[in-house]
C-alpha cells in the first residue's frame, strides 16, 4: 500500500512537471509566457530605481540635500562669474547689452507711459536711456524673485542660476525682465546686485508692510503682471517665473516658442475668435500627478494607453502567429514521436486556450501592460514620449497647487487683476489656492502643459526659514 501511494505521488509529481516543461518548451504559445516574465521583472526593477516609480526606493534625505546643496553653490558660482563677464565685456555680448547705451538690450523694447507714476503699484529700478523700439512677435520672460537669502556662497542665489540658463541661450524672440519682491536697501547680496545692473528690474510690493506675507506675495504677483504688459503694450504673452523655476533643458526657447506657435496660437487665436485662458501652467510637482493622486484626466491616460498598447501587442502576435503557421506541418510531424504525456498536454492546452483565446489574450495583455504603466508612474511614462516634440504635449484643465511657471494673456490679464484685487490671501488662502476658484469667479479657464517644461529648484524655502526635503524637487 505504501509502495503503491508513493508510486502515485510519483506519477503526479511527473505530471505537474510534464505540464510544466510542456507550457515552457515544447507549447507553442509559451512565447506569451516569455513576455510576461520579462514584461513584469523589467517593469519591476525599473520603478524600483526611477524616481517617482512605485516601489522607488529613496537614498538618505541629508546625503541627497547635501549633494544638491554642494551642487547649487557650484551652479551659482558659475552663473556669478558669467553674470560679472557680461558686465565687464559687454562687446562680447552684443545680443544682451547695447554698445550705445552699455544697458540691456532689452531696455530697448520698454515703454514707460503716463501709468508709472508715484501712486503706480511698481517702480522701474533703472531708467530707460533710448527711445523705445517697436516689435510686435516678442515674449516676456519675467523672474519674480525677493532679495532675501540669496547668497550664492550659501546655494541660495536661484535667481541667478535660472538667469545664467536663460541668458546663455538667449533666443531673440524673448524680453527677459525682473520682478524684485519686497525690495530694502538692507542686505542686498552680491548677486542681486549684479542683475539689478544687466537687466530692466520692476520693484513691486513696496508699499504692503502692513499685510501679511500671503497677501504680499499675490500683491507681488499681480503688480508683476501688470508691470511687464503695461511696459511691453506689444507683447501678447507673459511667462511669470517664480524664482526658483529652472528651464529643463537647454532647447527651451524652442519648445516654448513650439508651445506657443503651433499649439496655443492654434487652440486660442489673437484675433479674439475664442476667449483665451486665464493662465497655462508649464509645471506641476510630479508627486503630485502620479497614480498615487490620481485624476480623471490620469485614469483616462493610464486606461487609453493601455488599450493602445495592447492592440499593438496584438498585431505584432498576429505577425508571430502567421510564422508559425508555416511551421504548424513540421510541429505536428514531431509530435508524433514524443510521449503520450506530452501528447495529451498539447490537446488539453490547445482545447483550453482555443475557446474564446483572442479575448484571453486581450484581457491577459491589458491587465498585464496596466500593471507596468502603474509600477513605472505615469510622468515617466507619458512625459518620455511627450518629451520628443511639443506636438505630443497635452494641454489639459489645471489641477491645484503651485505657481512656478506660468503664461499669462494680454487678452485676460486684465480680468485675472481684477480677480486678484477682489479677494484676500491668507495662511489658509494663498495665491495658489485662490486661483483654484478664478474660473467659477471670472468665468476663465487654467490649463496645465504636460511635460513639465521647468523643473523646481528651491531647495530652501524663503517662508518656512529651512531646508526642505529635496525629494519633493523635479
Amino acid at each position: 500500500m505504501f509502495i503503491f501511494q508513493l508510486n502515485h505521488r510519483r506519477n503526479i509529481f511527473k505530471q505537474i512537471l510534464s505540464n510544466i516543461l510542456f507550457i515552457l518548451f515544447r507549447w507553442q504559445k509559451r512565447i506569451h509566457i516569455y513576455v510576461f516574465a520579462i514584461l513584469l521583472f523589467t517593469a519591476t526593477y525599473l520603478s524600483y530605481r526611477q524616481r517617482f516609480g512605485l516601489l522607488f526606493q529613496s537614498s538618505s534625505i541629508e546625503t541627497v540635500r547635501n549633494n544638491l546643496l554642494n551642487q547649487h553653490k557650484q551652479e551659482q558660482k558659475v552663473a556669478v562669474e558669467w553674470i560679472e563677464n557680461v558686465l565687464k565685456n559687454p562687446q562680447h555680448y552684443p545680443n544682451l547689452v547695447s554698445n550705445q547705451t552699455q544697458q540691456s538690450t532689452f531696455y530697448d523694447y520698454l515703454q514707460m507711459r503716463n501709468h508709472l507714476s508715484s501712486s503706480s503699484l511698481y517702480t522701474l529700478l533703472n531708467k530707460t536711456k533710448t527711445i523705445p523700439l517697436t516689435k510686435h512677435d516678442h515674449i516676456v520672460v519675467s523672474i519674480l524673485y525677493s532679495t532675501q537669502d540669496s547668497d550664492y556662497r550659501e546655494g541660495k542665489f536661484y535667481v541667478g542660476q535660472i538667469l545664467y540658463r536663460l541668458l546663455k541661450n538667449h533666443h531673440s524672440r524673448f524680453i527677459i525682465t525682473l520682478c524684485e519682491n519686497n525690495n530694502t536697501n538692507d542686505q542686498i547680496s552680491d548677486g542681486i546686485q549684479l542683475i539689478r545692473r544687466l537687466l530692466p528690474v520692476f520693484i513691486v510690493n513696496s508699499k504692503s508692510e502692513s499685510l501679511n506675507v500671503y497677501e504680499r506675495e499675490k500683491q507681488a504677483y499681480l503688480q508683476c503682471i501688470l508691470a511687464n504688459f503695461q511696459s511691453f503694450p506689444n507683447a501678447n504673452y507673459l511667462l511669470l517665473l517664480q524664482d526658483d523655476a529652472e528651464p529643463n533643458s537647454d532647447n527651451f526657447y524652442n519648445e516654448l516658442l513650439s508651445l506657443i506657435d503651433n499649439r496655443i496660437q492654434q487652440q486660442w487665436p489673437l484675433d479674439g475668435q475664442r476667449t483665451q485662458p486665464a493662465f497655462i501652467k508649464i509645471y506641476h510637482p510630479r508627486w503630485l500627478i502620479g497614480y498615487s493622486h490620481p485624476s480623471i484626466y490620469i485614469i483616462i491616460q493610464l486606461f487609453a494607453t493601455s488599450l493602445f498598447l495592447t492592440l499593438f501587442f496584438f498585431f505584432l502576435f498576429y505577425l508571430y502567429e502567421t510564422m508559425m503557421q508555416n511551421k504548424q506541418n513540421i510541429y505536428q510531424i514531431q509530435s508524433q514521436y514524443y510521449s503520450r504525456s506530452y501528447i495529451s498536454n498539447y490537446i488539453f492546452w490547445s482545447n483550453l486556450i482555443s475557446n474564446n483565446r483572442q479575448l484571453l489574450y486581450f484581457i491577459f495583455y491589458f491587465f498585464l501592460i496596466t500593471s507596468v504603466l502603474i509600477l513605472l508612474d505615469h510622468s515617466n511614462v507619458s512625459w518620455t514620449w511627450r518629451s520628443l516634440h511639443p506636438t505630443f504635449y497635452a494641454i489639459y484643465p489645471a489641477p491645484s497647487c503651485c505657481l512656478p511657471g506660468v503664461i499669462h494673456f494680454r487678452q485676460t490679464y486684465t480680468q485675472v487683476i481684477d480677480y486678484l484685487n477682489s479677494i484676500e490671501c491668507h495662511k489658509n488662502y494663498a495665491i495658489d489656492t485662490a486661483f483654484d476658484d478664478l474660473p467659477k469667479r471670472a468665468n476663465l479657464q487654467t490649463y496645465l502643459v504636460e511635460p513639465n517644461l521647468v523643473h523646481h529648484i528651491g531647495l530652501y524655502s524663503r517662508l518656512r526659514k529651512m531646508y526642505i526635503n529635496p525629494y519633493l524637487l523635479d
